[in-house]
């Protein structure tokens, strides 16, 4: 009974412990969870703190990385449109080199036609030559593109060319010379024409004046006939015989155009300066004969 009894009074003491333990677990459990409520605020708090910033640092990188994206986009900007100008002026460049290339190959190609032209000219020129064509020699050398010659090559040419020029022009004196003697004074003066317009130079130019000058003295037109003769003493610097008669039939000239005076002055140099003219004994007995008449006619008008 006795142990009965303790045993009752141990299983009081028990509840109340243990009770005792429940609120003291309750004080912890709700202190543990004031703790933790308040932990969980202060978390918030510190969490919005550290979201707003963040957000502030989140707004102030994205704003440079807009406007570093601004300086990029503004640099590749600038960067690519130096480049478009600088091709665009090398292609302008390139373009003006194609169009001056194109024209010096154009020229090239020119200078290039004109010389073969030349060379078969040329050779057509020796040919003429060698076959005697002083006409198609002249012809051919007219047709010359000089431009497209060196100055070496020009050189040679005129010399060629002025030989062509004498053959042509002898050639022309020589057919004249045979209507001269076929007594065709008209056509021989027409070759004799030609043959100065072609060249006024040559051994044959003195025989020229000449013979033009007595083509015109037969044909008694002799106002042409002493021009020609006084252009045949001048160019002549021969004493000979054709200087001789030429001399003479000068004055014999200004005696048929009615120039007394004239002729006698004429007379007088040429029996002073050529002593030894085949004609001497003519000219000084023409003199005589002018001189008295000059002196009837004064005599007359006494």
């Amino acid at each position: 009974m006795a142990e009965d009894k303790s045993r009752n009074t141990k299983q009081p003491e028990k509840k109340e412990h243990t009770l005792d333990d429940i609120k003291e677990m309750r004080k912890l459990i709700m202190r543990s969870l004031n703790s933790v409520s308040s932990l969980d605020a202060s978390i918030k708090d510190i969490g919005k703190k550290i979201n707003s910033r963040d957000q502030g640092e989140a707004n102030k990188f994205y704003a440079a990385i807009a406007l570093l994206g601004l300086v990029i986009i503004l640099a590749f900007y600038f960067y690519f449109r130096t480049k478009v100008v600088t091709i665009s002026e090398r292609y302008d460049l390139l373009q003006k080199q194609n169009e001056y290339l194109k024209k010096e190959i154009s020229d090239q190609k020119e200078k290039l036609a004109a010389v073969e032209n030349n060379d078969i000219k040329a050779y057509n020129l020796y040919l003429a030559l060698k076959e005697g064509e002083p006409d198609q020699a002249f012809k051919l050398y007219r047709e010359f593109n000089l431009s497209a010659l060196s100055r070496l090559e020009r050189m040679i040419i005129d010399g060629e060319t002025s030989l062509i020029k004498q053959k042509t022009a002898v050639k022309k004196f020589e057919e004249g010379n045979i209507l001269f003697n076929r007594k065709s004074y008209e056509a021989a003066i027409d070759k004799f024409k030609e043959s100065l317009e072609i060249s006024s130079s040559g051994d044959h130019v003195p025989n020229l004046f000449y013979i033009t000058s007595l083509c015109y003295y037969r044909m008694k037109d002799f106002n042409k006939a002493a021009i020609s003769f006084e252009r045949f003493l001048f160019v002549n610097s021969k004493k000979d015989f054709q200087k001789d008669r030429a001399e003479l039939l000068l004055g014999v000239c200004y005696e048929k155009m009615n120039q007394p005076d004239r002729a006698m002055n004429f007379y007088a140099q040429i029996l002073k300066d050529n002593r030894y003219n085949r004609y001497y004994p003519t000219i000084r007995d023409r003199y005589k004969n002018l001189y008295k008449k000059l002196e009837k006619q004064r005599d007359g008008e006494d």
